[in-house]
C-alpha cells in the first residue's frame, strides 16, 4: 500500500434503524399519547360540572317535560285544537278527528247546533250501553247561557251539569264543564279515569258548533301523546327501568340496598341525565288509566331520559385541548422528519458529540416537565372550577336559606296571628271592656308583626267601643299604618274587602243555609266573590290570602272572634299585609341582612354579594332599595328573564332564585376578590419552563465533560501519539464502563498493528501492490439501457389488516410475503429489486432462454398471488406490470450510498397500474400494460377494464386484467 493513500476500513458501523425507531416512541409518541389519554380523562370528570347552565336547562326541560306528560295538562293543550276542526264534514269522520286530536277513543261525542235547538249523538261501541239523551236539555240551557253572555246564570247551569254527570258517570266529585277545557274526574262505574271535553268550532255550520265528548283513561293512548311531544323536546324520551320494591325492603319495612336508577352517565359520546318521570303519568301508564294495576308492566317504572350530545357541551379546556394537541402534532412530526433524516443520513457530522448528547438530553427532558406543566395549569383550573362550585353551591344554600327563612317567617306571623286573636277575644268578651285596651292591643300586634291595617267588624259592637268605629261602617273598628301602605295600591278595593268580607263571614257561618238558597255573590273591583268564596275565608284559620292586584300582592288574614261556649260568631278580626313591610321586617332580622348582604370568602378568594330585586306584583321600587349589592346592567340582565337559574360571566357569576310566595327575586353575584389572570399563569410556567431546561443544560454539560468528554480526550491524545510515531498506549482509564473497554481494545489495535507490521517483512511487495492497483472505477456510479419488465405487487387493505392485529403479526405476514416473492422471482428468473412497506418491485430482464421477459413476469405474477393468497388475514393483492426501455445500473452517491436498481417510464408506468388495481378489478387484481400483453404473444388470458387516464401521464390508456396464461 502506498504512503500516500489513507488506509480504508471497509466496514462500517451502521446506526440501527428499528432501534432508532424505538427510541423515537419511547421519546415523543409514547409521551405524547400519555398527555393525551391523562388529558382527555381529566376533561372528562372536568365535563360533568363545566357546564351547570347546560345541565340546569337539561332539568328546566324535564320539569318542563313531566308537566306536559300528565294526561289532562297535556289534553288541556289539544282541546285548543279542537275547535280549529272544520265541522263540514261527516259526523262520523268529525268524531275520528276529534278521537285523533285527543289521542284515544271517545266514548261519545254530543253535538250541537249554535241555538242549542238540535243535537246529534255518535257513540264508539263502547259507550253504546250509556245513555246520555237526558243531558241534551241541561247542555241546551248551558249554551243558551253562554249566548246571554251573564255569569250567573252560566254559573247555575254549569252547577245543574256537574250534578247530573257525577250522578251518571258515578264519579267522586262534580264534573265541572266549561268551554275550552278538559275535566278529569274519577268513575265508579266505569273503574278508573274519565276525561270530559266541551268546545266550540271555530267554523261551525248550520248542525255542528258544539262538541261534548268523554273518554276513558284507559283509551287514552300516552304512546301517541309522546310521539306528538317528541316535536317539542326531541332530546327526551321515556324509558322503562325494572324496580322490584319488596326486594328493596328488609324484614321490618325499611328500604336496604335500593338501587338509584336517576343520575348522569356518559356512553355513546353523548350525556344521559336519568330522572323520575311525573306520579300521574306514572300511575296513569302502570295502571292504564284504571284502578287496576296493568300487569303486562310487571316491575317496570318510567323514567325520562334527556340526551345531550357531547359535542354541544363547551368548556374552558376545549381550547387548552385544541393548542395542545396542535402542539403535540407538531412536535411528532418534527421530531419524526429528523429521525428519518437520521435513518438516512446518520447524525449531522458538523455536530459535535457534547452538542448531541445535549439536544437528546433536553428532548428527553421536555416531554415530562412539559407534561408535568400541563398537568399544573390543568390541576389550577380544575381546583379554580371546584372552588367556583364551592361558592356558588355556598350561595345557593344562603339563598334558599333566606326563602325558607321567609316561609317559616310568614308561618310565625300566622302563629302570632292566631295567639293575637284568641288573646282579642277574651278581651271582647269581658263586660267592662274599654276603646282604650283594644286600641291598644291593635298597636301592640302591629309592632311585632308587619301589618299595614287591621280591624275588628263586631255585630252589635258594645257601646264602650263606640269611640273606635268607623262612621262609615259603625260596626267596624279599624286601625291603620300609614307608613307601611303603598301609594299605588288600588284603594277601593281594599276598602270593599274591609267593608264587605267581614259581614259576608259572619253571615256565611251563622245563616249558610240560607245564603246558599239565595246564591248569595257580590263583586270586589272587577272579580265576583261567591259564597263558596267566602267559605274559603272562613275556614282560613289564619292563614295569610294573597290576592294578586296589577301592581302590588296584598295578603288578608282573618280570625273568627267567637261568642262564649257557643260556635256563633260575633265578629271577624282581619289584618292586610303588603309587600313593603314584610320585607322590611324580613330582611333585617334575616341570615343575609344580618350579614349586610355580603360574604367574604377568603381562603377562596371570593366575594358574594346579595340582592332582592322587584317583580311584577311586587309593589314600588322604593321598597327594594339597600336591600342588597348588585350593579345596574346585572339588574337588568337578571329582570330580562325573571326564572330561577344561573349566569355564567367571564368573571362573574350570577345566581337568581324566584321567590313566588313574596314575589321577588333573590340574586347572589359571586365575584373573585383578586381577578385570576390565565395570561401571567401561563407566562409564569412558561418561565419555570425555562428555567428548568436551563439547569438542565448547564448540570448535564458538567456531568457530560466529567463523564464523557475528559476521556475521549485522552483517547484522542493517544490516538494522535500512535499516529506520529508512537509505538506504546500507555493511557489507563478506570471508568467501569464503555470507556475502559475501549481503552483496552485500543491497546489491543496498538499491539495487532505492531503485529501487523512485523508480518509486513514476511509478505510480498507484489501482494500489496496489487491491493493498490484495485480497480476503483466499478465502486462509482454508472449504468445502461436495457428492456425489462417492471411488477408492483402490494397487498389488499393492509392498513385494515395491521390495525386488527399486532406488530409481531403484521411483521410475521409481511416476512411470509416477501419470501413467497423471492422465492417465485428466482423461478422466473427475476430481480427482488425494492421492498417498500407492503409493496414489492421484481425485475425481469432478458435472459438465456427463449421466453420473454414480460411473459415470465406475467407468471410469475400470477404465480406470487395464488401462493401469498394462502397466508392468514391476507384477502387479496394489488398488482400492476409494465414493460419496456429502462435505465439500468448503479445509481447513488459518488462518495456516499449506491444502489442497483432501474428507473425510467416502465418503472412508473407499473407502480401507476397497482394504483388503478383499488379502483376496480374483478378476479386476480392484477392490472398489466399493453406492451407487456405484446410480449407474452398471445399466451396472456386478459380482460379489458376501463380506458383512463393516469396520474403523471399525458395520454389515456387501456387498462386489462389478468386472468390466467394459456398453455
Amino acid at each position: 500500500m502506498s504512503e500516500n493513500k489513507a488506509l480504508k476500513i471497509s466496514k462500517k458501523i451502521e446506526i440501527s434503524k428499528p432501534l432508532l425507531w424505538l427510541i423515537w416512541f419511547f421519546l415523543f409518541i409514547l409521551p405524547s399519547a400519555l398527555a393525551i389519554v391523562g388529558f382527555n380523562y381529566f376533561k372528562d370528570e372536568y365535563l360533568y360540572f363545566s357546564q351547570s347552565d347546560l345541565i340546569n336547562l337539561a332539568f328546566n326541560n324535564i320539569r318542563a317535560y313531566n308537566e306536559a306528560i300528565v294526561p289532562e295538562a297535556f289534553l288541556e293543550e289539544r282541546i285548543k285544537e279542537l275547535k280549529e276542526i272544520n265541522p263540514s264534514k261527516s259526523l262520523d269522520s268529525l268524531k275520528k278527528q276529534i278521537d285523533n286530536k285527543l289521542c284515544g277513543e271517545t266514548l261519545f261525542c254530543m253535538f250541537f247546533d249554535e241555538k242549542a235547538e238540535k243535537t246529534t249523538i255518535i257513540k264508539s261501541t263502547e259507550g253504546k250501553n250509556i245513555s246520555i239523551n237526558f243531558l241534551k236539555k241541561y247542555f241546551s240551557k248551558l249554551i243558551k247561557a253562554y249566548s246571554s253572555d251573564k255569569d250567573e246564570d252560566i254559573n247555575k247551569e254549569q252547577r245543574q251539569l256537574a250534578i247530573r254527570l257525577q250522578a251518571l258517570f258515578k264519579t267522586v266529585t262534580p264534573i265541572s264543564i266549561s268551554i275550552g277545557k278538559i275535566s278529569k274526574n274519577f268513575s265508579v262505574i266505569h273503574g278508573g279515569e274519565l276525561y270530559f271535553a266541551f268546545s266550540k268550532f271555530e267554523k261551525p255550520n248550520q248542525e255542528c258548533c258544539y262538541v261534548f265528548a268523554a273518554m276513558k283513561g284507559k283509551n287514552f293512548s300516552f304512546r301517541s301523546m309522546l310521539n306528538i311531544l317528541h316535536n317539542q323536546f326531541p332530546e327526551i324520551r321515556i324509558v322503562f327501568r325494572e324496580i322490584d320494591v319488596n326486594r328493596t325492603l328488609d324484614e321490618e319495612n325499611q328500604v336496604k340496598n335500593l338501587i338509584i336508577h336517576s343520575g348522569l352517565k356518559q356512553k355513546n359520546n353523548k350525556l344521559y341525565i336519568l330522572a323520575p318521570a311525573s306520579l300521574i303519568f306514572a300511575r296513569h301508564v302502570l295502571h292504564d288509566g284504571t284502578e287496576k294495576l296493568n300487569t303486562r308492566f310487571g316491575k317496570l317504572i318510567p323514567f325520562i331520559e334527556y340526551r345531550i350530545p357531547i359535542e354541544q357541551i363547551n368548556n374552558d379546556l376545549k381550547k387548552i385541548e385544541k393548542y395542545l394537541n396542535k402542539s403535540i402534532i407538531l412536535i411528532i412530526l418534527l421530531s419524526g422528519v429528523y429521525f428519518f433524516y437520521i435513518s438516512l443520513f446518520g447524525f449531522n457530522p458538523n455536530l459535535k458529540f457534547k452538542t448531541k448528547i445535549l439536544i437528546l438530553t433536553l428532548v428527553a427532558a421536555f416531554f415530562p416537565f412539559a407534561i408535568f406543566s400541563v398537568g399544573i395549569y390543568s390541576i389550577e383550573n380544575y381546583n379554580r372550577f371546584l372552588t367556583k362550585i364551592n361558592v356558588q353551591q355556598q350561595a345557593e344554600v344562603e339563598l334558599q336559606l333566606a326563602s325558607h327563612e321567609l316561609n317559616r317567617y310568614i308561618t310565625e306571623i300566622e302563629d302570632q296571628m292566631k295567639e293575637f286573636a284568641s288573646e282579642l277575644n277574651e278581651l271582647l268578651l269581658k263586660h267592662d271592656i274599654k276603646a282604650s285596651e283594644v286600641s291598644e292591643k291593635l298597636s301592640e300586634i302591629a309592632v311585632k308583626i308587619p301589618l299595614s291595617k287591621e280591624m275588628i267588624y263586631l255585630d252589635p259592637v258594645p257601646d264602650s267601643l263606640t269611640s273606635l268605629t268607623s262612621y262609615k261602617n259603625p260596626n267596624l273598628i279599624k286601625k291603620s299604618f300609614p307608613d307601611r301602605v303603598s301609594k299605588d295600591l288600588l284603594e277601593e278595593q281594599n276598602e270593599v274587602i274591609l267593608d264587605s268580607v267581614p259581614p259576608r263571614i259572619i253571615e256565611l257561618a251563622n245563616e249558610y243555609k240560607q245564603i246558599r238558597e239565595k246564591e248569595d255573590y257580590f263583586y270586589l273591583g272587577n272579580n265576583k266573590i261567591e259564597s263558596d268564596e267566602l267559605g274559603k275565608i272562613l275556614a282560613n284559620d289564619g292563614k295569610l290570602l294573597p290576592l294578586n292586584q296589577k301592581v302590588t300582592n296584598i295578603w288578608y288574614e282573618s280570625q273568627q272572634l267567637k261568642k262564649k261556649d257557643s260556635k256563633e260568631i260575633m265578629g271577624v278580626y282581619m289584618a292586610k299585609f303588603e309587600t313593603k313591610p314584610i320585607l322590611s321586617f324580613f330582611l333585617g332580622s334575616s341570615t343575609i341582612g344580618l350579614k349586610n348582604y355580603k360574604t367574604i370568602i377568603k381562603d377562596y378568594n371570593y366575594e358574594i354579594n346579595y340582592a332582592f330585586l322587584p317583580l311584577e306584583n311586587s309593589g314600588t321600587a322604593s321598597i327594594w332599595e339597600n336591600k342588597g349589592f348588585i350593579s345596574e346592567n346585572d339588574k337588568i340582565l337578571c329582570l330580562k328573564n325573571p326564572q330561577s337559574g344561573v349566569i355564567n360571566q367571564q368573571n362573574k357569576i350570577i345566581i337568581k332564585k324566584h321567590n313566588h310566595k313574596i314575589p321577588h327575586l333573590a340574586v347572589a353575584t359571586i365575584t373573585e376578590l383578586v381577578p385570576f389572570s390565565e395570561k401571567r399563569f401561563i407566562i409564569g410556567l412558561l418561565i419555570i419552563i425555562s428555567i428548568y431546561l436551563l439547569l438542565i443544560f448547564i448540570f448535564t454539560n458538567k456531568l457530560i465533560d466529567i463523564i464523557l468528554v475528559r476521556p475521549v480526550k485522552l483517547l484522542a491524545e493517544n490516538a494522535i501519539a500512535i499516529a506520529q510515531g508512537g509505538d506504546d498506549w500507555n493511557t489507563e482509564i478506570n471508568s467501569g464502563d464503555e470507556f475502559e473497554n475501549l481503552n483496552k481494545s485500543f491497546k489491543n489495535l496498538v499491539t495487532g498493528l505492531k503485529e501487523r507490521n512485523i508480518l509486513k517483512n514476511y509478505v510480498s511487495e507484489d501482494a500489496f501492490s496489487d491491493i493498490e492497483k484495485s480497480d476503483s472505477i466499478k465502486l462509482l456510479p454508472g449504468g445502461e439501457y436495457t428492456e425489462a419488465t417492471i411488477v408492483f405487487s402490494a397487498i389488499k387493505d393492509y392498513e385494515k389488516i395491521v390495525a386488527s392485529i399486532t406488530p409481531q403479526e403484521s411483521i410475521k405476514i409481511l416476512s411470509q410475503y416477501i419470501s413467497i416473492a423471492e422465492e417465485v422471482c428466482k423461478k422466473y428468473d427475476g430481480n427482488l429489486d425494492k421492498i417498500l412497506g407492503n409493496t414489492v418491485m421484481l425485475v425481469f430482464r432478458n435472459n438465456s432462454s427463449n421466453i420473454s421477459h414480460g411473459l415470465r413476469a406475467a407468471q410469475a405474477a400470477l404465480e406470487l398471488v395464488e401462493k401469498a393468497s394462502n397466508i392468514e388475514e391476507i384477502t387479496g393483492f394489488y398488482t400492476g406490470i409494465a414493460s419496456g426501455k429502462v435505465i439500468s445500473g448503479k445509481i447513488g452517491s459518488y462518495s456516499g450510498k449506491l444502489d442497483f436498481t432501474v428507473i425510467g417510464n416502465p418503472v412508473n408506468l407499473a407502480a401507476r397500474l397497482k394504483a388503478e388495481a383499488p379502483k376496480g378489478t374483478e378476479q386476480t387484481g392484477i392490472i398489466i400494460s399493453g406492451t407487456t400483453i405484446d410480449l407474452t404473444k398471445g399466451k396472456a388470458k386478459v380482460k379489458f377494464l376501463r380506458r383512463t387516464a393516469i396520474k403523471g401521464k399525458s395520454r389515456e390508456y387501456n387498462l386489462y386484467e389478468l386472468i390466467g396464461i394459456r398453455n
